[in-house]
């Protein structure tokens, strides 16, 4: 499968567990787990697209700006998941931090489907991005996740 097809159903699985979140009034189980399994799944898309997806591109001159624009926004999804770690999702202050952190990636994700995606399959091709497929596979592997866990 091609990275750019793994990493867009990764902001899509990502962005339906955050609408399962949003609006929750009450600490219930589900709620708890269904953050927990978002916490996990952006951890490995954040992993994947920083030690395998973007630096195959900055090795392309169209990209050498990519990691310094990209890695500020993971940075702030991560702080944000720290704090929200240590609230329970029917506060008000999660929910806050939740909309604030919707909003940053389905920026992210908007500007990496709509321009990043399909100029590095032209750029690099499809073979290249299926091998990078590949790899962030087996990182999901072994993590314990497959592209069709619920990211």
């Amino acid at each position: 499968m091609l990275a750019t097809e793994i990493l867009t159903k990764d902001h899509k699985e990502a962005l339906n567990m955050i609408d399962q979140l949003e609006g929750a009034d009450e600490n219930s189980s589900t709620h708890v787990a269904t953050f927990e399994k978002l916490h996990d799944a952006l951890d490995v898309h954040m992993q994947a697209e920083e030690e395998i997806y973007y630096p195959a591109l900055a090795r392309h001159e169209e990209f050498s700006d990519l990691l310094e624009e990209n890695i500020p926004e993971h940075e702030s999804v991560k702080e944000s998941l720290a704090q929200m770690s240590e609230l329970d999702p029917g506060t008000d202050e999660f929910q806050e931090l939740l909309t604030e952190m919707k909003a940053a990636i389905e920026m992210h994700a908007t500007n990496e489907e709509d321009n990043i995606f399909p100029e590095s399959i032209e750029v690099l091709g499809r073979d290249e991005i299926e091998a990078l497929g590949d790899e962030i596979e087996q990182l999901k592997g072994t993590s314990g996740m497959s592209h069709s866990a619920k990211v």
